[in-house]
């Protein structure tokens, strides 16, 4: 029979908590690595896109950027859920209750998803082939869209900081 031993019986609540920070900025900048490079890959699709001339080339590449903004958004929706429930919460602890903040946080991501959902409606309402007009116009969504993303990542970043420079200041 094993027994278990809590773990607050082993770390204290300041070096649990200091943790539990840890953890969570470590996850959150890993996480938006992924999401920036898989971001960025979009950008540039998008970029190639705007400026194909080949017909046929660019409606094969403006599907593919349809699939790519899929397996983003897949990644995206699931790490915005746990910034909800798990990084937002620690920073409102350690940063104090700031709904301004989280708020315009909010509103961003609204915007951007805004953006991304205008992209993937006019892709698989157009018919093919489409043309260079019509792929500029869908394009121009997805590149307002890694603006805001991109800005966003970076503020995060910098609560980031905060959320572990205010941690240690604390003793957490």
């Amino acid at each position: 029979m094993k027994s278990h031993v809590p773990i607050d019986s082993v770390i204290s609540g300041g070096d649990l908590r200091e943790l539990i920070i840890d953890s969570t900025v470590a996850r959150a900048k890993q996480e938006h690595e992924l999401l920036s490079e898989e971001l960025r890959e979009i950008y540039e699709q998008a970029c190639t896109i705007r400026r194909g001339q080949d017909a046929k080339r660019l409606n094969r590449e403006i599907r593919q950027l349809g699939d790519s903004v899929k397996h983003f958004l897949k990644h995206w929706t699931a790490h915005t859920q746990w910034e909800d429930d798990e990084l937002f919460p620690s920073a409102a602890s350690v940063l104090g209750a700031e709904p301004d903040l989280f708020s315009l946080m909010e509103h961003e991501y609204e915007l951007a998803e805004q953006y991304i959902q205008a992209f993937t409606q006019l892709l698989e309402k157009a018919a093919a082939p489409i043309d260079q007009e019509e792929a500029r116009k869908m394009t121009t969504y997805l590149i307002q869209a890694y603006a805001v993303l991109s800005n966003r990542f970076r503020e995060e970043e910098e609560i980031m900081l905060e959320l572990t420079d205010r941690s240690n200041a604390y003793g957490f």
